[in-house]
């Protein structure tokens, strides 16, 4: 399982989303995902991104390596047919040519906010379900602070499915900077996440 890349790093190709000039969270998901699926034992089963962890931006394109990698900027697992495949992501030299529009607006407004938690009542066309989760996340923590919030981990215990009825709920502040919270699809809890306020000065 995933044998064939558990040597030198795969390129993920990730591009700059909106005016942001670090990748975004729900990019390197997305190219996760993706690679998830293509090493997917066979089409009846499971391939999913379980874990992933960001500790700093990466600036430039990014590899994912499936052996420890001391200059990684975060880690992920896998969950491939049941089997948990831990990876690490690593900043490359290469520079990132892609720019691609994203409007987050479209999602915050549909956003039902309520003291403790966001949810939606529709799923949001035109988006996956992890970008409406991270923007519901975003909603959850501008109850605590304006901002500006970065993602640092999303923790499932099932796959996000599309078009589900998403929903955050907080957990707990920690340190008064991060904040833990609940992930809900259609009314289950699917998983965790969390998202800390970055220092300005």
């Amino acid at each position: 399982m995933l044998a064939h890349v558990a040597g030198p790093g795969v390129t993920l190709d990730v591009p700059f989303r909106g005016q942001r000039d670090y990748v975004h969270s729900t990019d390197l998901y997305a190219s996760l995902e993706k690679l998830a699926e293509r090493n997917r034992v066979s089409k009846s089963s499971q391939a999913y991104v379980k874990r992933l962890t960001l500790r700093k931006k990466a600036h430039r394109q990014v590899s994912a390596y499936f052996l420890p990698h001391s200059d990684a900027f975060g880690t992920f697992s896998l969950s491939m047919a049941g089997q948990k495949v831990e990876g690490w992501l690593v900043e490359t030299c290469v520079p990132i040519t892609r720019q691609v529009a994203f409007d987050e607006s479209g999602i915050a407004l549909k956003a039902v906010v309520e003291p403790g938690r966001a949810f939606l009542r529709e799923a949001v066309k035109g988006f996956s379900s992890f970008e409406q989760a991270i923007v519901l996340l975003k909603v959850l923590c501008a109850q605590h602070d304006i901002g500006p919030w970065l993602f640092t981990n999303i923790a499932l215990d099932r796959p996000l499915v599309e078009d589900a009825l998403l929903g955050v709920s907080r957990m707990q502040t920690v340190l008064d900077r991060l904040i833990d919270a609940r992930l809900f699809q259609n009314g289950q809890e699917s998983g965790r996440l969390q998202m800390v306020l970055a220092r300005t000065r």
